[in-house]
């Protein structure tokens, strides 16, 4: 944290050429790429970019044969277009991630083992549950993980009851998720105070930000990052969102992979330093945001300043039932489906939702069929669920892609 740019840039260079040279000897897609032997951030540039789609076609391929099959753990991500991708990374990958997560936790004064709650994906009670706990105890990691396949006007009470319970702690969580739990504490006219809030996974936008640091009267401390371990961006004690480059290398391009100046919006495209299991270079993911003009902080760490612009936006589904769903309880939905371009949940009524499917190969209606049965069980009888292909993904201003669009409520 106390290195110049200068001694960052050195370290970037170092890492970029060892990435290089792992990938080169190790994984099938990089076998002819050259090494970088001169200026690395050069030579980089001359290599092809390469887009999720590609990786989504032929994961395996991204693959190191360095890893045993044994130490390899194997993921599935929906991203940002709701077509699932198959990722893979070790528990080493996993430690050195937490590692820079709990750094982040160091500048908010958290320790490690801090007591806190989870408001993230994991499926921690049955799904058919109707009395509370919706939650689960982590006695290892001092955690309790809340469900969030349960939030709902009716549950609203039992989880304003828990997080009283568990009153300043630390909160972790989704941003829509947390924005949900905030609406409920909110219109119950009394905020539960928390030591502090850590989101990631979406975008956090100001109005997000603005009612979950009201309704749990503490500060929220910001993190980009993806399931495929090639960048991190993290926010800071003054607020700024800061490349973390000991985690990964990042250009940002525009849609002709050229370089874009500071202030103007590009596509992240990212080289991985810490997944030596699936390494990934020159890698866009989908994401947009651009360089900070300004490259200093008041908090004096010389990491880049960067601002994720366009990452994964959507609405809620509110279900007849009085259940709210975050788009992260619709995700899993389509992490087994690989048939799909783009996959969208679309709202048309308070009781029936359309999934529109984008199809990539010849199984996307056979993956479409069963995406459909899995949502009907999800949402229950009171909700009509079709399905169809559709020939392009729903886009909003900007080139946004939700993965819910709520038109029920115009």
């Amino acid at each position: 944290e106390a290195w110049s740019a200068e001694q960052i840039a050195r370290d970037q260079a170092a890492a970029l050429r060892r990435i290089v040279a792992h990938a080169r000897s190790t994984v099938p897609f990089y076998a002819a790429y050259p090494s970088l032997n001169g200026r690395p951030a050069d030579e980089l540039k001359q290599l092809p970019v390469v887009t999720r789609e590609m990786v989504r076609r032929d994961p395996e391929s991204f693959v190191s044969r360095d890893v045993p099959a044994a130490d390899r753990i194997r993921v599935a991500t929906t991203g940002t277009t709701g077509a699932s991708l198959k990722v893979w990374y070790s528990p080493q990958v996993a430690r050195r991630s937490w590692a820079f997560r709990m750094r982040q936790w160091a500048w908010a004064g958290v320790a490690p083992r801090q007591p806190r709650l989870t408001f993230f994906g994991s499926r921690v009670v049955p799904p058919d549950r109707s009395e509370p706990p919706y939650w689960v105890t982590n006695l290892p990691e001092r955690q309790v993980l809340a469900s969030i396949y349960h939030l709902s006007e009716r549950t609203a009470a039992d989880y304003l009851g828990f997080l009283r319970r568990h009153r300043n702690w630390v909160l972790e969580g989704y941003p829509s998720v947390l924005g949900i739990l905030a609406d409920f504490v909110l219109q119950a006219g009394e905020p539960i105070p928390m030591c502090v809030a850590f989101t990631d996974s979406e975008p956090l936008y100001p109005f997000l930000r603005e009612k979950i640091e009201k309704a749990f009267a503490t500060r929220v401390w910001d993190s980009y990052g993806m399931t495929e371990h090639c960048g991190l961006i993290q926010q800071c004690e003054r607020g700024r969102m800061h490349l973390i480059p000991e985690y990964g290398y990042l250009e940002i391009l525009d849609a002709e992979n050229r370089l874009v100046p500071p202030g103007e919006e590009g596509y992240l495209v990212w080289t991985g330093f810490i997944n030596d299991t699936m390494p990934l270079i020159r890698y866009r993911i989908g994401d947009r945001g651009c360089w900070q003009p300004r490259s200093d902080c008041p908090c004096g760490r010389a990491f880049p300043l960067v601002v994720p612009t366009i990452t994964r936006e959507s609405d809620l589904l509110r279900c007849p039932d009085g259940r709210i769903f975050s788009p992260r309880v619709l995700s899993p939905l389509l992490k087994d489906s690989y048939a799909f371009r783009f996959c969208q949940f679309l709202q048309e009524a308070p009781d029936r939702v359309l999934i529109r499917a984008v199809a990539a190969n010849g199984n996307a209606l056979v993956e479409l069929a069963n995406v459909r049965l899995r949502m009907q069980k999800l949402v229950g009888s009171a909700m009509q669920v079709t399905a169809q292909l559709a020939p392009e993904p729903i886009v909003r201003a900007g080139g946004k892609i939700p993965l819910i669009v709520q038109q029920a409520n115009g």
